[in-house]
């Protein structure tokens, strides 16, 4: 950065090009053909995220396109009952708990492929599935302990 500024060169001897900058900035002059307008580190440009100068592209080049950060935010999954299901099948009611137990694993599976409203629709159909068979394996229960100590 010490090297030293070679002299200027002047095609005309009869023209003599001052050497002071005439700026009281500090700044060199701006070559021919630059935009007038406000200098400084302090310029609005004409829109904003453009550049005040136009890139143009040339041939060979390659340009680089950055895409905007995208936040995903997690969706919940619907509950899917297979416990619920597993033990409503085992203990009360055989058919509703196999039918629970499906619309169970239909539910994981919409849930793993972010369908959430297939998702919601097959736990609510899982869990009244539950429901019933819990329903029906308790009055069945409780009707069997009625007929034993009733005799």
């Amino acid at each position: 950065m010490s090297q030293s500024v070679p002299p200027p060169y002047y095609p005309n001897t009869g023209y003599q090009i001052s050497r002071v900058n005439p700026i009281p900035s500090g700044y060199p002059n701006q070559p021919y053909g630059a935009p007038a307008g406000p200098q400084g580190p302090y310029t609005q440009q004409p829109y904003p995220g453009m550049s005040a100068y136009p890139q143009v592209a040339y041939v060979g080049q390659t340009g680089v396109t950055v895409q905007p950060t995208v936040f995903v935010a997690p969706v919940q999954a619907a509950p899917d009952y297979l416990c619920y299901s597993i033990f409503t099948m085992l203990f009360c009611c055989l058919p509703l708990g196999i039918a629970a137990v499906v619309y169970s694993c239909y539910t994981r599976d919409a849930n793993l492929a972010g369908q959430r409203e297939l998702a919601m629709s097959n736990s609510r159909a899982a869990l009244i599935l539950n429901n019933v068979a819990l329903g029906i394996g308790l009055t069945i229960i409780v009707m069997a302990n009625a007929l034993i100590f009733t005799v």
